[in-house]
């Protein structure tokens, strides 16, 4: 993956304003256009039934962003939220799952002993950049 790469690169004033061209026209496409036509939906209903008061087009826009909200929540067919009980683990894979947490259990303990041994030898810094290989060909003659 390169270092630089950049996905969007905005440069000077012109890049600003076409960001801000971009960003306005998402708005008025998705939120503005569509308030006003749920706008203009409700006042057509609102002329022919006298009890309903007329909205203008701040109120068209909230009442677009409840419908979109309510469809994008119902799931329109696919939902989000699932109540229903998981499936529950059968036999062999509890039986698994017991004897990981028995073995995380050993390690946690044997890691503790580790920690709390007072043998813990320091490191120490070789001086010389040679060493004895004769230490090194020894272990290796013995494998």
């Amino acid at each position: 993956m390169r270092k630089n790469a950049r996905i969007i690169q905005i440069s000077g004033l012109r890049g600003l304003l076409f960001a801000l061209f971009v960003v306005v026209c998402l708005i008025m496409g998705f939120v503005t256009f569509p308030g006003i036509v749920a706008m203009c939906i409700w006042n057509m209903a609102a002329a022919s039934f006298t009890s309903i008061p007329q909205i203008n087009v701040i109120q068209g826009i909230l009442l677009w962003v409840i419908i979109a909200l309510s469809i994008y929540m119902s799931g329109g067919g696919r939902s989000f939220v699932a109540l229903k009980q998981p499936a529950q683990l059968s036999e062999s894979e509890v039986r698994d799952l017991m004897t990981k947490i028995r073995t995380q259990a050993q390690a946690r303990k044997i890691n503790a002993m580790l920690l709390k041994s007072d043998e813990l030898k320091d490191i120490e810094r070789v001086e010389n950049k040679e060493f004895d290989n004769s230490k090194h060909e020894n272990d290796k003659e013995k494998l």
